[in-house]
């Protein structure tokens, strides 16, 4: 039994490093959430919300119970200006809106701006992509730049995209300046090496690098030939601090002239450090430029260097610059804090993906203490020391981690899972089962963590309230196997072996190819003296794993209870060659 048990917890705590390792796993995406209950267009409106809190989520259940008209209203209007508690007040009290008889489109209608006579306007009639479509055919074609140091040390890094079908990629100057080397990392999670640059424009913080890639792993963006126009919808495609694959939209503000520099577009879709150099693409998938951050006046401007930049970079001739060169040589100026808690955190998720736990704490907790981070982002890092304290065995320092990430912000389903899976490896599971609740208060629909509150319910031996969990883990995810093995687990302890039984068949019906759920089947149908139907069971679990030991002794006891001491005393000479123990162990009922 103890050692059933056992099997249990690490099986459960496995679940728990999996959930807590994806950021988002836990949370409700606005685009899950809202499908089947919206029109789609309404995760583009919605997309702002991202991970929906509490009151987000009452805000479109609400919306739901509108007329379409004042639907599409507050929609548009999240859209425009972001979601306040005041739209969700004037839901609540069913105010009223004055409806447009007309509704302005998103895309304001298009103008000439700072246009010149080698441009041309987008024609009216050129297709939309939608942009779920459009997301999913654009991540091949970006990449992350990892620059390093003349010691191989991991310096920064930045956004990246291919531009064509021999393997350039175009990023910001600045990625890879001050490096003495630098690798690129595809959508599929390979990376290869920078070879040479191509062509460089410092002044414009334009690049274009040559990687060491097989051509048929390249999938190039094509430049758009004209100047967008203000009110046009974009995208920004990239890794902002280090987050990858994040999305990001809005629309082009302004295109400017700026003296001794040129034309420049600025947009409204957020760029941060990491973003850098990442395209940004209107809604046929084009790139009208490359992101770049500006820091003007003490605000963060948002802005994208024109795609007419990228095709007018001279390339370097007959010659082919390596990253050890001259080009990347250290930058000599002073490092403000923000710098520092940057380096800091891009080190950390640069460590994370390496695994290497231990090297990625003291970066996490550096970023931690310099004030720079908005209050989502500083959780973020907390929640990641407190991973880092688990995974090199500190858990003290890690629950402390977690409860900080947690006070930040008091709405963090992954910290609470953290914490919880803590709790549950030190057998306090009590504390498990509280922070579980919480996790399943932020998310009702978290199918894990009903199944972890199940394991830390059996922990108490509160075997009523485990069933309970189980049976919602099933009804949120049926086809889950762990549930259902859990759940027959839970009925074979308290004596329920049809039950057990049941729930054990289910199981297999997920996946007949665990031997172990046969042996505990095996022991179910024994239990009710069902022999016949005892020896199949067990028989299946030694075809499946030929040295499952228990199985083999369980098997040579039931042979014994129908009288088939021959057929025992086989069993016994196998089990001599896998556990000497359970060997004996059947040889004294034997004789």
């Amino acid at each position: 039994m103890k050692r059933n048990i056992f099997i249990l917890l690490i099986v459960t705590i496995i679940l728990i490093i999996f959930s807590t390792l994806m950021f988002a796993s836990g949370t409700i995406n606005v685009r899950d959430y809202i499908k089947g209950k919206l029109p789609s267009i309404f995760s583009f409106y919605l997309s702002s919300l991202e991970e929906l809190d509490l009151y987000e989520k009452e805000f479109i259940d609400l919306l739901q119970k509108l007329p379409k008209e004042e639907q599409d209203y507050y929609a548009k209007e999240v859209y425009k200006n972001g979601f306040s508690l005041e739209f969700l007040k004037e839901v609540k009290d069913g105010k009223k809106v004055q409806i447009p008889t007309s509704n302005p489109p998103i895309i304001p209608q298009k103008k000439p701006v700072g246009s010149s006579p080698s441009l041309k306007n987008i024609p009216q009639d050129k297709p939309i992509e939608s942009l779920p479509s459009l997301i999913k055919r654009i991540k091949p074609s970006t990449v992350i730049i990892f620059a390093y140091d003349d010691k191989g040390e991991f310096l920064k890094l930045g956004s990246g995209f291919f531009v064509s079908q021999n393997g350039d990629v175009i990023t910001n100057y600045h990625v890879i300046q001050g490096a003495s080397s630098a690798e690129i990392k595809t959508a599929d999670e390979k990376t290869y090496p920078i070879t040479y640059i191509v062509a460089g424009d410092e002044q414009n913080d334009i690049i274009r690098l040559s990687v060491n890639i097989p051509s048929q792993y390249v999938y190039p963006l094509s430049l758009s030939k004209t100047i967008p126009e203000v009110g046009e919808r974009i995208i920004v495609y990239g890794s902002p601090l280090g987050l990858e694959n994040t999305v990001s939209d809005g629309i082009v503000s302004a295109i400017r002239d700026v003296p001794d520099y040129g034309r420049i577009i600025q947009i409204t879709a957020p760029i941060s450090p990491g973003s850098s150099g990442s395209p940004v693409l209107n809604m046929q998938g084009e790139v009208i430029g490359i992101a770049t951050f500006q820091m003007v006046e003490g605000q963060n401007l948002n802005f994208a260097l024109p795609s007419e930049r990228i095709a007018s970079l001279n390339l370097i001739e007959e010659k082919k610059t390596f990253p050890t060169e001259e080009l990347f040589e250290q930058e000599n100026k002073e490092k403000k804090d923000s710098d520092y808690a940057l380096e800091a955190y891009n080190k950390a998720r640069y460590f994370m993906d390496k695994k290497e736990y231990g090297k990625a704490l003291p970066c996490w907790e550096i970023a931690a203490k310099i004030d720079f981070f908005p209050i989502k982002i500083k959780a973020i890092v907390y929640y990641m020391i407190g991973f880092c304290y688990n995974e090199i065995g500190n858990h003290s320092k890690a629950i402390e981690a977690y409860k900080q990430a947690i006070h930040i912000n008091p709405d963090y389903l992954s910290a609470y899972s953290g914490l919880g899976g803590v709790y549950f490896q030190l057998g306090n599971f009590v504390e498990a089962i509280e922070a579980f609740k919480k996790v399943i208060r932020i998310n009702p629909n978290n199918a894990s963590a009903y199944s972890i509150l199940g394991g830390s319910y059996m922990g108490i031996g509160n075997y009523i309230m485990a069933i309970e969990a189980f049976k919602q883990a099933i009804s949120i995810d049926p086809d889950d196997f762990l549930f259902h093995d859990s759940l027959g687990f839970v009925y074979f302890t308290i004596g329920n072996y049809t039950k057990a039984i049941e729930a054990y068949q289910q199981a297999i019906r997920i996946d007949p190819d665990i031997a172990t759920t046969y042996s505990s089947l095996g022991r179910a149908y024994g239990s009710l003296g069902n022999y016949t139907k005892t020896i199949e069971a067990f028989k299946q679990a030694i075809r499946i794993d030929p040295d499952i030991a228990q199985a083999h002794l369980f098997l040579g006891m039931t042979y014994l209870m129908v009288g088939d001491s021959n057929s025992a005393l086989n069993e016994y000479k196998i089990l001599k060659e896998l556990d000497i123990d359970l060997a004996n162990k059947l040889f004294d009922i034997i004789y």
